[in-house]
């Protein structure tokens, strides 16, 4: 039987995949409180990106920091849980 890589990862009403260029994201849609350091998803002007919340700004993957009056345009799509990255992209695959 092969499964999916929707019942592998839990995926529920509340989370979903998102693509990213080396796997998947899981991301979950309804995160409550976000904690520090955690990772989340964020539309900023229409475009959508990785960022960590640290202290009162968020923490993009190319390092530009989103804060102060600027966090009113952007809207926390979700947590990310985990990446699930391709076989072909992980240096050390476990099959």
């Amino acid at each position: 039987m092969q499964q999916t890589l929707d019942s592998i990862c839990g995926v529920s009403a509340t989370t979903g995949l998102m693509p990213t260029a080396t796997g998947y994201a899981v991301i979950e849609a309804n995160p409550g409180k976000l904690e520090q350091g955690c990772t989340v998803v964020l539309s900023l002007y229409g475009r959508q990106q990785f960022a960590k919340l640290m202290g009162q700004s968020f923490i993009t993957e190319d390092g530009e920091a989103i804060e102060g009056e600027s966090l009113e345009d952007v809207i926390v799509v979700g947590r990310v849980t985990y990446f699930v990255n391709r076989a072909d992209e992980d240096d050390s695959p476990v099959m």
